[in-house]
């Protein structure tokens, strides 16, 4: 029996090699398959996750576009009121100049009313008032009407182009927090 087995060693030791082997790829075929299963597993996750991802910031584009298109309708809104706040403000400088021009024409015929009579009064030899002093006061009195018609214009267009600047602002101020915030209102 001894030199049977020492015949068909060779045999016993390729079946024994062969099962090795067998098993060596019987496992590498499990593992594969293993790896197969991960891979797939895993690419089902990535295009989830690109999916949710892409769907996020879809969300987040339609967030900031809504809260730039508020913003800019908050601006024209802003500069339509600044605007009709400027020409307003114009208009009341129109009527003030026009107050300033009936106010100058009184004074100028009132002015040569007096010095009709003040020439009356020469003429009949009586005493004849100076008219200077009124000339004098008739055009600082034009001066400081002018003047106060510019800066009462140059207040009011300010104060429109302030309360505008201020609402731009806040507008923008809002946007960047709702951004901040994540919310779009």
């Amino acid at each position: 029996m001894l030199t049977t087995l020492r015949a068909n060693a060779w045999k016993y030791t390729a079946l024994a090699l062969g099962l090795g082997l067998g098993f060596a790829l019987l496992m590498q075929t499990l593992r594969l398959a293993e790896s197969e299963l991960e891979t797939a597993h895993t690419e089902t996750t990535l295009q989830a996750e690109r999916a949710a991802a892409a769907l996020s910031a879809l969300k987040t584009s339609e967030r900031y576009r809504k809260l730039g298109d508020k913003h800019r309708d908050e601006i024209a809104q802003t500069d339509t009121e600044a605007q009709a706040a400027l020409a307003l403000a114009d208009d009341g400088r129109a009527r003030a100049l026009d107050a300033r021009n009936r106010l100058q024409h009184d004074l100028a015929a009132y002015l040569t009313q007096h010095r009709a009579a003040a020439q009356a009064r020469a003429a009949a030899g009586q005493c004849a008032p100076d008219t200077r002093p009124a000339e004098l006061l008739a055009d600082l009195q034009r001066r400081a009407d002018d003047r106060a018609g510019e800066l009462a214009h140059v207040a009011d267009t300010a104060r429109a182009r302030g309360i505008a600047c201020e609402r731009a602002y806040d507008s923008a101020r809002n946007m960047i927090e709702a951004a901040q915030n994540g919310k779009a209102e």
